[in-house]
């Protein structure tokens, strides 16, 4: 079922940071058993450097002292194999538009402390704004 939404994989958990980390990537889908580093070990690597991209664990061990862990360390959600196609692009849509609300919102945080650049002609006229405030705020306002 093609929702439309790229897809990057990996062969295993090695380079899932660094490959994090270069950006561009909205959403993890991480199986907590793979060879080599497992699952759990990605999510706290992934916190040690304060990425914060949001990570759903897929794994066919369901008990519950498992999600406890991947909870704790910062998975979003957690799916127990086999997985249903139906409930994952539930699962992927709500989780991204939670994510996007949660990322809007910061931003809208931020801009209380952001301020024009000196000598900038203040925003009301988005014509004389020359420092490029108002196409941020504009942009956060269409995000």
């Amino acid at each position: 079922m093609d929702q439309g939404y790229g897809v990057s994989t990996l062969p295993g958990a090695e380079g899932a940071v660094s490959q994090l980390l270069r950006g561009g990537i909205d959403l993890v889908l991480l199986d907590y058993q793979m060879p080599g580093q497992d699952g759990l070990s990605v999510l706290r690597d992934m916190d040690k450097a304060r990425i914060s991209t949001p990570t759903i664990v897929l794994t066919s061990d369901n008990s519950q002292a498992v999600a406890v862990e991947c909870f704790r360390n910062g998975a979003i959600d957690f799916i127990a194999k086999p997985i249903d196609p139906d409930y994952l692009s539930i699962v992927v849509e709500r989780t991204l538009n939670s994510h996007a609300g949660t990322l809007k919102n910061m931003s809208y945080k931020a801009l209380g402390y952001v301020q024009h650049k000196k000598g900038c002609v203040h925003f009301d006229d988005p014509h004389s704004c020359d420092c490029g405030l108002k196409e941020v705020i504009i942009a956060i306002q269409d995000f």
